[in-house]
């Protein structure tokens, strides 16, 4: 059951980046409103963790510390990655520069053709 819902989530996440993508190639200058409609994907999972979090660290400050330091850091690097580079796409794009969001357009293709099952 719960690997349907992620293979779900993964899908439907893909093609929001998908659709994503697509509105900002055709309004380079509204691109970051499009990109910024994917926090809805995460923002709710990271409110649920710092909430977590903040009870282990109000609660058991030194292992809430402990976890926030090796979970927290490295998501914050990779989340941190993903926001920029959306946000280079989307500056490159109002600049008259396609060949990223091209280049991410190709990459969420194929992940969505990964993700879609084999009909036939």
């Amino acid at each position: 059951m719960s690997h349907s819902l992620i293979h779900w989530i993964r899908l439907k996440f893909a093609q929001h980046e998908l659709w994503a993508i697509n509105f900002a190639l055709l309004r380079p200058q509204l691109s970051l409103f499009g990109a910024a409609s994917l926090w809805a994907w995460i923002f709710p999972p990271l409110l649920s963790f710092g909430v977590l979090i903040g009870y282990l660290m109000q609660n058991y400050a030194a292992l809430g510390s402990v976890i926030n330091l090796i979970i927290g850091l490295p998501a914050l690097i990779l989340l941190a990655y993903w926001v920029f580079r959306w946000y280079f796409i989307c500056l490159g794009l109002m600049f008259g520069r396609r060949n990223m969001a091209e280049k991410k357009r190709a990459e969420v293709n194929a992940r969505i053709e990964k993700l879609l099952p084999v009909v036939g």
